[in-house]
């Protein structure tokens, strides 16, 4: 995929007047210094947080999951069927109901339980979230394969951005990776990958620089990657991309998440990510949807947009007014911060050993992370979901 979509974005771009020599080297001054942390910033105002709010927010937190988990699940399967012609029921038994499968998935997530635990909070917590028949831990097994699920789920996370569509103007995009072991972290992995004496063994293993780190054990324990856009202002999952195979890389997996984000949030501006995003191709992706890239490039980068001419007007930029071109990168440590909030409230180990099954166990944390966050930005920000709410019987 990075080949091709190289060679599909790579566009005639129009004539130049290259910088001189000398605003070269002052640009891969400045991206030297910013990387080794001799750069002066200007100090920013700091955010406050109305802490009596977020103490209601932490107290009513499980309340509100279970109501918008109810509520965003029914209105993502209702907006499915509108748009999805009904087929004729084969043989067999009839399906059970897949929105019902999601809720049951999401409780499962945001408890962190097994599935014979699952069919057990689900005779609980049947009648809160109108789950219409109870069924075993085996149903609750095979719907991490379902196809239907999987659309519900993706269903929810446009409609959990709905209401804040408008008020976004900047995304951050981010790889991860979920750990199907206690002996394995991917923080720690990917810290040792970017650390020299590694990059060097890469080098003779052939191995991409945007390669997810690999897990020493046996495939079916190992990680579970991620892809994810993220609003920097509400702190939702906009968009994301979910694989298994640590040779994809992160670049490849970015144009999905990126156009998922795109529908998400149509007021969108600006663009962020990290050193691994500051390819020329994908620069100039975010600059033809009329965006602004903020991608920290390499110190030895150079003005040559090769034509990507999204490239160019990126560093340009950078070069022109670094302190306001970082006013908007630095934003980026948002979609670590999110990063962490998975990790730390759906920090469990995926339990799951086949990949397709993983691939859904780490959407579902995912998803599982907006719905919670909704029932925060509506105490904290006094924001009004716009899906129709529902009285619990």
């Amino acid at each position: 995929m990075g080949v091709y979509a190289r060679k599909l974005y790579k566009l005639s771009a129009p004539l130049i007047h290259m910088p001189s020599k000398h605003a070269g080297d002052e640009l891969r001054a400045t991206i030297k210094r910013i990387r080794d942390g001799s750069f002066q910033y200007e100090n920013q105002e700091q955010a406050k947080t109305d802490w009596a709010k977020y103490d209601s927010a932490q107290i009513r937190e499980m309340a509100d999951y279970l109501d918008n988990l109810r509520d965003i699940v029914d209105e993502a399967d209702k907006r499915i069927k509108s748009r999805t012609l009904p087929k004729k029921r084969g043989p067999g038994k009839p399906e059970k109901n897949p929105a019902d499968i999601a809720k049951t998935l999401l409780l499962q997530t945001y408890t962190g339980s097994p599935n014979r635990i699952a069919e057990g909070l689900l005779l609980l917590f049947r009648e809160k979230l109108g789950i219409g028949e109870h069924f075993s831990y085996k149903t609750i097994e095979r719907g991490y394969d379902r196809e239907k699920v999987n659309k519900i789920l993706d269903e929810v996370v446009a409609i959990t951005n709905e209401c804040v569509e408008n008020e976004e103007k900047t995304c951050s995009f981010d790889g991860t990776g979920h750990s199907a072991s206690n002996k394995e972290n991917y923080a720690d992995k990917r810290q040792k990958q970017n650390s020299k004496k590694n990059q060097k063994k890469s080098q003779h293993a052939d191995q991409s620089h945007d390669g997810f780190p690999i897990t020493n054990l046996t495939s079916n324990r190992g990680f579970s990657y991620t892809v994810m856009g993220i609003g920097v202002k509400y702190k939702l999952i906009s968009g994301m991309s979910v694989c298994s195979d640590h040779s994809i890389g992160e670049t490849t997996m970015f144009p999905e998440a990126y156009f998922q984000t795109l529908r998400s949030y149509p007021n969108l501006e600006n663009v962020l990510g990290d050193g691994i995003y500051a390819a020329r191709w994908i620069t100039d992706l975010v600059s033809k949807t009329h965006l602004t890239p903020y991608f920290l490039p390499k110190s030895n980068v150079t003005f040559q947009s090769k034509g990507f001419s999204g490239w160019y007007d990126m560093l340009h930029s950078l070069w022109d007014d670094p302190q306001k071109w970082l006013e908007q990168y630095h934003m980026r440590s948002i979609s670590e911060t999110v990063n962490s909030m998975i990790k730390c409230r759906f920090g469990a180990t995926l339990r799951k050993k086949l990949d397709p099954r993983k691939a859904t166990e780490t959407k579902l944390k995912n998803v599982a992370h907006d719905i919670r966050r909704i029932g925060y930005i509506e105490i904290l920000n006094d924001i009004k979901p716009k899906w129709p709410r529902k009285e619990c019987s």
